[in-house]
């Protein structure tokens, strides 16, 4: 089961070899939801959910009349045909043809629904009005708990923490006037039921008890203390400190949404938000999508104040609360096939192999068991792999999403631009990265990262900076991620909280220095 559910890491890395059937494939009238310089990338908005499609230098661009033209005739908005192709478990566009632009500056998107002021919808951390012939239905889909043909006569009889789908025109300061907007309560099913279950079975905490806290420290039920936590085959020490453990769980607590602390909706998803520090000096951050969200110490230390964990944890719940993880979980048709329940022993082998031929390894240097251990170290290592990295479009929500928390909570928004600068300003220095690399290598040699015993150390220079360069690929280690997320926040500054006054707000310089300081 373990190796089950930390597949994702290998997608990408793995040379699968995709059917002829899914060698390319064409979506009709589909309607573009993110398209801007460089054009790296196209995001289109499918059955109610946005996906990624990469563009490469032989990516065609033609007009209604198949006529080639440029990616700069393609905006936000339009209504296209895509052609597109899978490569290495990626969606690549061969071509996109231009239907109609009579779209542009049409906002189409999909989010949860977490907050109403007067008649302003907060979903997907946008502010949407229901326009005066704007109508909210009811998609009627089996897996969304509705009728069809059902009406909302406003968002005030929408479920805070459902999911719905927005389709308007931005006016000033961000605020989307909504035509349509289709719900989709967000139901507990059976894949999401199925995951939930393999990320509890995923850790092991033998060894770790509760504490009681010190007064004015409030821990959630089952908060581990003293102890490590074991996450696929890697050890991670939990920071020995009660009081920032403690700390960390009120701000996490502090910022979840209103429908999220309720027990009815913890219990209807099996959703119990929980706040960890691990004894880690890698800056990083994730959450698995049960609840649990992990924190670095190496990050804390890089921190500034209360404001700026409040930004890393809003944007690590957002993960959760926007089931990121159970949408990868339930696109990729591959976990749920014989061939990927019956691979948990060949999966390093597949990795290994990739290693060989990447690194330029001569058969019989290293052995198989050896190039197996380093598929193992490349495949189990990665804890994050159910929250991190997500594509650009779902980490771009969880920036929205996260930075609403944030703002409901009573905190300066700003800080989170702040934090993301001095992330940027870090993964741009060569020797902070060479302190990673040697931080990394560490943690590698200090855990038996395979059933076959496999050392780390036994691996080729070339071979171990790969697993280490893996591993360290997060949003928060990696400089075009973390320039990525401080253009995001920066956008949604200028928009969505654009005149808002930030002179009260909190932003918890000494609070986080009392806490903080024991491990500067």
């Amino acid at each position: 089961m373990r190796r089950f559910l930390f597949f994702p890491a290998l997608i990408g890395i793995i040379p699968f070899f995709v059917p002829s059937a899914l060698a390319q494939r064409t979506i009709e009238n589909i309607i573009v939801s993110e398209f801007e310089p460089p054009y790296e990338s196209i995001t289109v908005l499918i059955d109610d959910d946005l996906f990624d499609y990469r563009i490469t230098g032989e990516t065609e661009f033609r007009d209604g009349k198949k006529k080639k033209s440029g990616p700069g005739y393609f905006s936000k908005g339009c209504l296209v045909n895509l052609s597109y192709g899978i490569e290495n478990r990626e969606r690549v566009a061969k071509t996109v043809q231009l239907l109609s632009n009579a779209g542009a500056g049409t906002e189409n998107f999909t989010g949860v629904f977490e907050w109403l002021e007067g008649d302003v919808a907060y979903i997907d951390g946008r502010k949407v009005r229901l326009s005066p012939d704007g109508v909210i239905d009811c998609s009627g889909k089996k897996q969304c708990g509705c009728s069809s043909g059902m009406a909302y006569l406003s968002f005030s009889e929408i479920r805070q923490g459902d999911f719905v789908t927005v389709k308007g025109v931005a006016g000033a300061e961000g605020l989307i006037a909504a035509d349509q907007a289709v719900v989709c309560k967000n139901e507990y099913t059976d894949t999401d039921r199925t995951l939930r279950t393999a990320v509890e079975n995923s850790f092991n905490d033998d060894g770790t008890y509760a504490v009681p806290p010190p007064t004015g420290v409030v821990l959630p039920p089952n908060t581990l203390h003293l102890g490590n936590i074991q996450i696929g085959s890697m050890q991670y020490p939990l920071l020995d400190d009660i009081r920032i453990q403690g700390y960390v769980n009120m701000v996490g607590n502090r910022i979840l949404p209103e429908y999220a602390k309720e027990e009815a909706f913890q219990k209807r998803h099996d959703i119990f938000f929980r706040f960890y520090v691990i004894n880690n000096p890698i800056p990083n951050a994730f959450a698995f999508p049960n609840g649990m969200v992990f924190v670095h110490t190496g990050l804390l230390q890089l921190m500034e104040n209360e404001a700026q964990l409040a930004a890393v944890l809003g944007h690590e719940i957002a993960h959760v609360t926007y089931e990121h993880s159970s949408s990868r979980y339930k696109s990729l048709s591959l976990f749920n096939s014989p061939g990927v329940r019956n691979t948990g022993e060949k999966v390093g082998k597949f990795v290994g192999k990739w290693v060989k031929d990447k690194v330029g390894i001569e058969d019989g240097s290293l052995g198989d068991g050896l190039l197996e251990g380093a598929g193992n170290a490349l495949a189990q290592t990665r804890p994050s792999d159910l929250s991190n990295l997500f594509e650009k479009s779902k980490e771009t929500q969880a920036d929205r999403a996260g930075l609403l928390y944030m703002y409901l909570a009573g905190y300066d928004v700003r800080e989170a631009a702040t934090f993301w600068q001095i992330m940027s300003d870090y993964a741009a220095d060569e020797t902070f990265q060479d302190k990673l690399a040697k931080d990394a290598r560490n943690l590698f040699n200090s855990n038996a990262i395979s059933q076959n015993q496999f050392s780390f150390s036994s691996l080729t220079e070339d071979a171990a900076g790969m697993v280490v360069g893996s591993y360290l690929e997060t949003i928060y280690t990696s400089h075009p991620l973390t320039q990525k997320r401080l253009e995001d926040i920066n956008q949604l500054l200028l928009t969505t909280y654009k005149g808002e006054d930030f002179d009260g707000a909190l932003v918890g310089l000494e609070a986080y220095e009392g806490f903080v300081s024991a491990i500067r």
